[in-house]
């Protein structure tokens, strides 16, 4: 997508991203998976690539965790420090493909939350992501993946234009282009309104679970766990989503 970059998606959807994928992750039961397996290193500190805004990263750090993160959007940025315990998180601005030399080494967990991996647009930065995390978890550490499962397509192309809201005064369309051989979809809800249009764009390359398992063998981790859910339900053929939980060895 032209002129797309590392922060367009998160200052694009800043300002609707609670209100509309807040409830994308179990967040009560991811806080207390990551708590169990931060406490098992000794308490943490943990790391959350694309920290966003907080929506994950501030219930763990109220269970006394130490919690860094990095994100390339400064207005995602904004909107965690505007709440309640947002200063407590260490944020670091940058693209966490590439997981900056900024951000320290020695963490217990880290994690990439739902699709956000897939904000990686090419299979060589997905790639850099796990070799990165690999090097800065603490041996014995875990770096623990959510996504969603992706679905066989036949087409080489495919273009949808969705309507997901129709009212008097306003009308939001959800419009993709999905190219199966590079697996990237491109999309962007777009609004109009008697205000005018407002386009958020969004871009993402997914990866099947067996792709991922062979990024993260590449840079040298384990595949220890991955279950449909956090609370842990059986992963199967049928599974949409997954949490998949790779670990660094301890020697």
């Amino acid at each position: 997508m032209e002129g797309y970059q590392s922060s367009t998606y998160g200052d694009r959807f800043a300002d609707v991203y609670d209100d509309w994928y807040g409830d994308v992750t179990d967040a009560a039961a991811c806080t207390q998976r990551l708590a169990r397996l931060a406490a098992e290193r000794g308490g943490g500190p943990m790391l959350e690539l694309g920290v966003g805004s907080g929506r994950l990263a501030l219930p763990l750090a109220a269970c006394g965790i130490e919690v860094h993160g990095i994100d390339a959007s400064p207005a995602m940025v904004e909107r965690l420090r505007a709440k309640a315990g947002g200063a407590a998180v260490r944020v670091s601005m940058g693209d966490f493909a590439d997981v900056g030399a900024e951000v320290p080494g020695g963490f217990a967990v880290v994690l990439v939350a739902y699709n956000t991996l897939f904000n990686l647009v090419t299979a060589e930065a997905q790639q850099r992501c796990f070799a990165n995390v690999a090097e800065r978890l603490a041996p014995g550490g875990s770096f623990v993946v959510e996504a969603f499962v992706p679905s066989e397509d036949p087409a080489e192309v495919d273009d949808s234009v969705t309507p997901t809201v129709v009212e008097v005064d306003r009308v939001v369309l959800q419009v993709t282009r999905r190219h199966r051989a590079s697996q990237t979809v491109a999309g962007s809800v777009v609004s109009f309104s008697e205000g005018g249009v407002q386009l958020r764009p969004w871009h993402i390359r997914y990866s099947r679970p067996g792709e991922l398992d062979a990024m993260a063998e590449a840079a040298g981790l384990e595949r220890l766990h991955r279950w449909e859910g956090w609370r842990r339900q059986p992963f199967g053929p049928d599974s949409s989503r997954h949490v998949t939980l790779y670990r660094r060895p301890s020697r």
